[in-house]
């Protein structure tokens, strides 16, 4: 079998993740401010931004990792052991590495479950309970999914049953060509 590479250097990633960030918060909280009201949203969004938001920031990270392992361990009948879990110090972000073949299809839902339990879920819910911290929440949480939707986005062209490997160093996976036969 032969492979190609779809991933992303920690520096590239890290830049197309900021660079989301606006926009992304113009998108989302950006709406909530324009239909609630900005001073509604920074007087709630204000009281986050001392100690407790370094802890849910923390939780949110580990419970980030844990629902890409978990999703992937469920989807693929693996257990515990088909996952490691690691910090790179050249992109300063965390990571789960998967490390068996799967199929596109379940990498890109183990991909993009953080974002939307941590991040769609609470911006959905801000706009019917009418709370400005559950929309930063959700904003920050989907932006901290900002390489999970770089790499959803880098799967788009590929067959949903064609099977990848999550890549052990980079963000992204390796493309597992199946051999042709003559």
């Amino acid at each position: 079998m032969s492979s190609n590479e779809l991933t992303l250097t920690g520096l590239k990633l890290n830049l197309w993740v900021l660079f989301l960030g606006a926009p992304m918060w113009l998108l989302v909280s950006g709406f909530y401010v324009y239909t609630f009201g900005g001073s509604h949203y920074w007087k709630e969004v204000s009281h986050l931004m001392d100690a407790a938001i370094i802890f849910i920031l923390i939780l949110g990270i580990v419970m980030h990792e844990l629902l890409h392992a978990t999703t992937w361990m469920i989807l693929n009948r693996k257990g515990f052991r088909s996952v490691s879990f690691g910090f790179n110090s050249y992109s300063f972000t965390p990571y789960t590495h998967f490390r068996h073949p799967m199929k596109v299809w379940k990498y890109a839902i183990g991909g993009a479950m953080p974002g939307l339990l941590m991040g769609l879920i609470p911006l959905l819910l801000s706009y019917f309970l009418k709370s400005a911290i559950l929309n930063f929440i959700g904003f920050l949480f989907l932006w901290t999914a900002g390489g999970d939707i770089v790499s959803l986005w880098m799967l788009r062209k590929l067959n949903v049953n064609q099977l990848v490997l999550d890549h052990p160093d980079k963000m992204g996976c390796i493309v597992i060509e199946p051999e042709i036969k003559p």
